[in-house]
């Protein structure tokens, strides 16, 4: 078998077992049903996962990287740092909603991404933000002091919140209300100068 056509099988085969999952649920499908679905036997399953968990672990990295695909997508389609960041928090709240299946995901892909360590899940997140915060160093719309690796884990935490834990006060099924959060509260803290607000404060 070529390493292309070994990539393909493994391929087919986690697409298999996320239909599989996605009908049946990840603890009713079977290593069966997956061999099944994907129209292999199942010691070619073995050939390429050592057990179920493997495959649960494989597709969740597949959800993970569609997920960060759709998510730069949504991100792409801003021209500043605050209009990314904005959408990004859209996208990540209507993603939990599951309000479009065709542009976001359902239960399951929503279980299979939090099947990963949170730690694992939370550096994806951080390294996915890197690029644009550094972009917006260079052009001068965050400080030149900004840390990026501690901003993009403040703003992946933020991300996770709005994820995962409804608000008692905003409406975040609303995207507007979603990215005025974004606005008001995230990009003005990584624009101003720290420094000149501790002589500010000092001087009062």
């Amino acid at each position: 078998m070529t390493q292309a056509t070994a990539a393909d099988t493994r391929e087919l085969i986690v697409e298999s077992a996320y239909a599989c999952f996605r009908k049946q649920g990840m603890q009713k499908a079977t290593i069966v049903d997956i061999a099944k679905a994907a129209g292999v036997s199942r010691s070619t399953i073995y050939e390429y996962f050592r057990d179920k968990a493997a495959i649960v672990e494989a597709c969740a990295e597949h959800t993970s990287e569609q997920f960060y695909r759709q998510m730069s997508l949504a991100m792409d389609r801003g021209g500043s740092l605050e209009d990314k960041l904005s959408r990004a928090a859209v996208f990540v709240t209507q993603a939990r909603r599951v309000i479009a299946s065709e542009k976001y995901f359902d239960e399951e892909a929503v279980s299979l991404l939090l099947t990963k360590d949170a730690g694992v899940l939370l550096r994806e997140c951080v390294d996915f933000l890197a690029p644009h915060l550094a972009a917006a160093k260079i052009t001068g719309e965050v400080r030149k002091d900004l840390d990026i690796q501690s901003a993009g884990e403040w703003f992946a935490r933020i991300l996770f919140s709005l994820f995962s834990t409804p608000s008692s006060t905003l409406d975040m099924d609303d995207p507007e209300v979603v990215a005025d959060f974004v606005r008001a509260h995230v990009v003005q803290g990584f624009a101003n100068d720290r420094s000149r607000s501790r002589r500010t404060t000092d001087a009062r």
